[in-house]
């Protein structure tokens, strides 16, 4: 049969997405299954819309061009109204309306059912639910005008407006007709949870009479969650979990001539359907996604007045988060690693293997821990270009999990209680504490370490300064070393083994006296229950993060003191000041102050523990844009000037509490470890960062090589290859490196786009995406997250999502995704900060309290709720952010 027919039986094997769009051909694949119930019908194909729109096509176009499709609701309206009007002026011709009637004979002499099944709908990747017209119980006499109802709603507003926000530029229509099933009952069967993501749950919304009022929302379904077994293909292995029963107090039914009418119920509180019948359900489920290759399915169901049921549609369920690439038993549970690191975009490749596997830098961690018995596999999976951290093995041990879940409570509470929640849910194994090599090993780290905790406890002072000494060393013999390898290809391998021996060379230095620090401030907590208003916590020396900051303050008063620089600040966009630095032509003050910085800390950046992303001294915007809002500072707000407050503010706090409890030495003694060595625990990560710097810069010079030999385009395309793929680039074994980066570079821009991540995955399709607080009675116009810096202020919010494109206002309050250490700038600017993600000892929570800052983390997607201009008084203490006003400042 050609492809060009006008109409094809809904169980043609010639039926495709092209021919029949995305209802048409699911429900061919049911209906020639042979097992699955489907109503008879045929299709009118995309041929055929293609003949009737022929002639029209131009009217149309001159119609969208002429509007502005990103306009208003009612100018959307308007278009639309107008294309309508131009399809309503038409029919099918004689050809194609004598193929149909001839269509209609074949099916038995009852009412019809008509679907719209576009091209671009029910797809794996957009579903467009409801964007498109359905007609039921239609007689055979309105068929044709039927169907052409069906072409017009390609463009109705809600379908124009669908497709410019998917980047949908082309859509064409099927059409299914259907023998009508007068339901007794219908809903919609899910094969995995669309909310908690579980694979191994079915969720079945249930109404009386036609889908119809479901879709519509006029009623309250009856909800079903039913957890399957591992097979899930016989009713003993299906366990009702969950279940609601709606009110229903309204239903749509088929009228006898025709149509349908909207009725009132008498017995809406009773179920529809028996647990039994809500199985029998579940179980034709299945039958149906094994078709579609096991792929959820959102299927949509009716159940006839005899008992039968049928499917009338089934389509991919599109907003499940994908899976990691694991199998799905035993279960397996992931944190985000992104989530932790305050970093919402993607990771670059070779940021992923930095971190990852034998050769990264946590690998190498592990291995040493375990003295080489375990790190050598992947710690991280890459889901959706974000890393997903395997912490299956040790919330299995018990030891284990009493150490992630108190650390986490502090670190991430929205990762804790998704956690939490899937270890109640059951199906994790659990092993006793601790296996005799670990305490051999722990044992053995234990001898090391415990004279450098001593020694800084009673020389804090001392112990830090050797620990400076320690990693400026280490960096300077990375610096060497590397500067002795030539080759692109030698380079990697060099960094590979830098990178697996650094943390082992840098923890186990810091460890025992941050322990110091730590154990000092919690021993003066207990003593005081509360220091006031944790003021002994600001102004923290010896920060490597503070200390850049106030020296970026002071590059930034240097500007300020330069007429010529400052005007050219002022006057010049951060990322034209950018291009102007790299090209050495900012003016002359401005451009010695800039590089003075830029030679101490020119290797860090944002979300600087990719190693992919680019540092400062390749791309200085975000730099600029900080610098811009430095120079607005007056200097009663300096932060230099609110720097040294802080520190007297810490100071009074001490000696007052020291007074209070009548044990001033004691006091003093806590406050001196606390203050000597707590400032210490940015160097870790500092170390790693200046290690990775001189590495990546290595990379860039070796990658314009390849530049110039045409391998690649741009040489940061090479942090999109992992390192066997760099490998094989320079040895000319990688044959589709262009095609690879390309993609790859999609990929990022796709996934950039994401606005919802979640914190914690598991193998059995579990996600968590919420937040640590959960708090009730929250009244309207005031969110609530996790408070971790103390103190109340009203101000404007600013809603940044990248530094390097947004400018912070002074007095304004940073409202983002997270923060790593490149955001602290920022912060000397701003009133408050509240965040999506973090914990109390997060970084950005730890520099908003020594900065003196009220600080809320845990606040789901606050970046959407909250936006720029907004009024609100965040208040530290309670985690409650106050909308004043909505209205954004003109």
């Amino acid at each position: 049969m050609s492809s060009e027919h006008l109409v094809l039986p809904l169980d043609s094997p010639h039926s495709t997405l092209t021919t029949t769009g995305g209802k048409g051909h699911n429900l061919s694949i049911l209906l020639r299954d042979g097992s699955i119930p489907v109503p008879n019908g045929f299709c009118v194909t995309v041929s055929a819309y293609r003949q009737f729109i022929k002639p029209l096509q131009k009217e149309i176009d001159d119609l969208l061009t002429e509007s502005d499709t990103n306009s208003s609701s009612s100018n959307l309206e308007q278009l639309s109204d107008r294309i309508q009007s131009v399809f309503k002026k038409h029919s099918l011709s004689k050809e194609l309306q004598d193929e149909i009637q001839s269509a209609l004979t074949k099916l038995n002499k009852v009412n019809l059912a008509i679907r719209s099944s576009a091209t671009c709908e029910d797809l794996p990747l957009s579903s467009f639910a409801g964007q498109h017209d359905t007609y039921l119980n239609v007689t055979p006499t309105n068929i044709i005008s039927q169907i052409i109802e069906c072409y017009a709603s390609l463009y109705t507003p809600r379908a124009i407006s669908y497709r410019k926000t998917n980047g949908i530029e082309h859509a064409e229509m099927a059409v299914v007709v259907q023998e009508m099933v007068h339901s007794e009952s219908s809903g919609v069967l899910f094969t995995a949870n669309p909310v908690s993501g579980r694979r191994n749950e079915s969720v079945v919304e249930i109404i009386r009479g036609l889908g119809e009022a479901l879709v519509s929302g006029l009623t309250e379904p009856d909800r079903y969650v039913v957890k399957r077994s591992d097979s899930g293909f016989s009713d003993s292995g299906l366990i009702v979990k969950d279940k609601s029963i709606g009110k229903k107090e309204k239903s749509i039914q088929s009228v006898q001539e025709g149509g349908v009418q909207l009725v009132e119920s008498n017995v809406a509180t009773q179920a529809v359907m028996t647990d039994d019948q809500v199985k029998e359900l579940v179980l034709l489920g299945q039958q149906v996604s094994k078709l579609f290759g096991g792929i959820p399915q959102d299927i949509e169901f009716a159940r006839s007045k005899e008992g039968k049921n049928f499917i009338v549609q089934s389509r991919p369920i599109t907003t499940l988060f994908p899976l990691p690439n694991v199998p799905t038993k035993p279960l397996q549970i992931f944190f985000s690693f992104n989530a932790v690191q305050g970093i919402s975009a993607p990771i670059f490749q070779a940021g992923e293997d930095a971190l990852n596997g034998p050769h990264g830098v946590l690998g190498g961690l592990v291995q040493f821990m375990s003295w080489g018995r375990y790190g050598h596999g992947k710690m991280f999976h890459r889901v959706c270009g974000r890393l997903y951290g395997n912490v299956t093995n040790i919330i299995k041990n018990s030891f284990g999990r009493k150490v992630v879940m108190t650390a986490l409570r502090s670190v991430e509470p929205g990762i804790l209680a998704g956690l939490q929640e899937e270890i109640d849910e059951g199906g994790l194994e659990q092993t006793s504490g601790f296996h005799p090599l670990l305490i051999l090993r722990l044992f053995s780290i234990g001898l090391t370490v415990l004279p450098r905790y001593f020694m800084s406890v009673v020389f804090p002072d001392w112990s830090r300064k050797a620990l400076y000494n320690i990693t400026d060393e280490l960096v300077a013999s990375v610096e060497k070393e590397a500067n002795d390898v030539d080759g692109l290809a030698d380079v990697i391998v060099y960094k590979q083994k830098m990178l697996q021996s650094l943390m082992p060379r840098v923890v186990f230095q810091f460890m025992p006296r941050v322990a110091v620090a730590m154990q000092s401030i919690i021993l003066l907590n207990m003593m005081a229950e509360k220091i006031p208003n944790g003021s002994s916590q600001r102004g923290l020396p010896h920060n490597v993060t503070t200390e850049m900051d106030l020296k970026l303050w002071e590059t930034a008063k240097r500007i300020r003191e330069d007429t010529e620089s400052y005007n050219y600040f002022l006057d010049i966009d951060a990322s034209i000041l950018a291009k102007n630095y790299l090209a050495g032509v900012l003016p002359d003050k401005a451009q010695g102050a800039i590089h003075q910085f830029m030679k101490e800390y020119g290797m860090r950046g944002l979300y600087e523990i990719d190693f992919g992303r680019p540092r400062w001294r390749e791309d200085p915007s975000p730099l600029m844009q900080t610098l811009k809002t430095y120079i607005d500072i007056d200097g009663d707000n300096s932060p230099d000037t609110v720097f040294s407050a802080s520190e007297k503010a810490a100071e009074d706090a001490v000696k007052s509490l020291g007074i209070s409890l009548n044990r001033a030495w004691l006091v003093q003694f806590l406050a001196r470890r606390y203050r000597a060595l707590a400032g210490i625990r940015e160097l870790p990560k500092f170390t790693i960062i200046r290690c990775m710097g001189i590495i990546r810069k290595k990379i860039l010079v070796e990658g314009e090589k390849l530049v110039k030999k045409g391998l690649i385009d741009d040489v940061q395309d090479l942090f999109l290859l992992y390192d066997d793929e760099i490998l094989a680039l320079t040895n000319g074994t990688l044959n589709n490196g262009t095609e690879l980066i390309s993609q790859r570079k999609q990929d990022m821009v796709n996934e950039n786009a994401r606005k919802s991540l979640p914190r914690v995955i598991a193998s059995d399709g579990f996600v968590f995406f919420g937040g640590g607080v959960k708090r009730t009675n929250i009244k309207d116009g005031v969110l609530c997250g996790d408070p971790v810096s103390p103190g109340v202020y009203e101000g404007r919010i600013r809603v940044v999502k990248d530094p390097s494109k947004t400018k912070l206002e002074p007095g304004e309050i940073l409202c983002c995704h997270g923060t790593d250490p490149s955001w602290t700038p920022l912060f000397l600017g701003a009133g408050a900060l509240v965040m999506e993600v973090g914990g109390a000892m997060t970084h950005g929570s730890v520099v908003a309290r020594e900065y003196g800052i009220p600080a809320i983390v845990g606040l789901e997607n606050v970046t959407e709720r909250l936006t720029t201009g907004m009024l609100v008084r965040v208040d530290g203490s309670s985690g409650m952010v106050e909308i004043i006003n909505a209205h954004h400042e003109d």
